[in-house]
């Protein structure tokens, strides 16, 4: 964990950091990465979901959590696992990316969207996978 977060204090990005607390973003610690340098931290480390949980649980760091959906092996994800994170979304990009880099790839994705248009907690997860399965 420590040499993840010795990558993004390496990478960080003033400016899109700045930019990111001006719209309100909810993290304490924001480094400003981009999501293809996100993408190439996740390229260094083999999936894991165990990994992928202790990122996600770190709240306050957006790129931990943003980094956590690319290491969660889709094969791996419950559906109550699935809405336990949709319900935390913080973001619409964190829902986003949940959507986009694990959701969609579930076997029964359609099930999930279903299971998480019932839960008002998920809604944002919910309009996201939505989006991502008319794709």
């Amino acid at each position: 964990m420590q040499e993840i977060k010795r990558q993004f204090f390496t990478y960080r990005n003033g400016m899109l950091a700045d930019t990111l607390r001006s719209y309100g973003y909810p993290y304490k610690v924001i480094f400003g990465l981009e999501l293809p340098r996100i993408a190439d931290i996740a390229r260094g480390l083999s999936p894991s979901a165990e990994l992928a949980e202790q990122l996600w649980e770190d709240r306050e760091v957006r790129e931990s959590r943003l980094l956590a959906t690319y290491l969660y092996p889709a094969s791996e994800m419950t559906e109550e696992r699935a809405e336990a994170m949709a319900s935390d979304v913080r973001t619409q990009e964190e829902a986003d990316m949940l959507a986009f880099r694990i959701f969609k790839r579930m076997d029964h994705a359609a099930d999930l969207l279903e299971r998480l248009r019932k839960n008002p907690a998920c809604r944002r997860a919910a309009d996201a996978l939505a989006a991502h399965l008319e794709r």
